[in-house]
């Protein structure tokens, strides 16, 4: 009877420690300083998109600007607005197994981030829209207008 109780615990905290080790949401997808995102859309991808503004977006992390949650500097592009890329920060929490929960600086709504196949993240506007300035003024994505509700980053190298 004892060596199946020793057994049973061993198994248990054999297993307990392989749970222990599963990456968080954050450290899957942007282990380091050198985790960088982006995406530039194809001018074929454009013209099938015509509500689509974006046509290149970038993400890196800043692990300076929120410790202990992951901040995050995105970067975008739109088409037909001038005064150059719009910039934004976000302040990322582990939600759930698989996602990460970013609200925006300045209450400028948020975005969740998942993995996506290949190393890629799947990026996806809130119920609150993603507010990007840039010296021009300010531009919006709305989640539940046009065609900027998600975005499919591949990782990249970091500039």
């Amino acid at each position: 009877m004892v060596g199946k109780s020793f057994t049973c615990v061993a198994l248990f905290v054999l297993g307990a420690g392989g749970v222990a080790q599963a990456k968080s949401p954050q450290d899957q997808m942007f282990p380091g300083t050198d985790s960088c995102y982006t995406r530039s859309y194809s001018d074929d991808h454009l013209a099938k998109h015509p509500a689509q503004r974006v046509t290149d977006i970038s993400v890196s992390p800043d692990f300076t600007i929120a410790d202990p949650m992951l901040g995050l500097h995105v970067l975008l592009q739109l088409r037909g607005v001038p005064g150059g890329a719009f910039e934004a920060y976000g302040y990322c929490e582990n939600e759930g197994g698989h996602t990460l929960y970013c609200g925006m600086e300045g209450d400028a709504g948020g975005f969740q981030i998942t993995p996506g196949k290949n190393g890629a993240i799947l990026i996806e506007v809130s119920s609150l829209g993603m507010t990007f300035e840039n010296d021009s003024g300010f531009a919006t994505l709305e989640r539940n207008s046009g065609d900027d509700r998600s975005f499919l980053l591949l990782p990249a190298a970091c500039r």
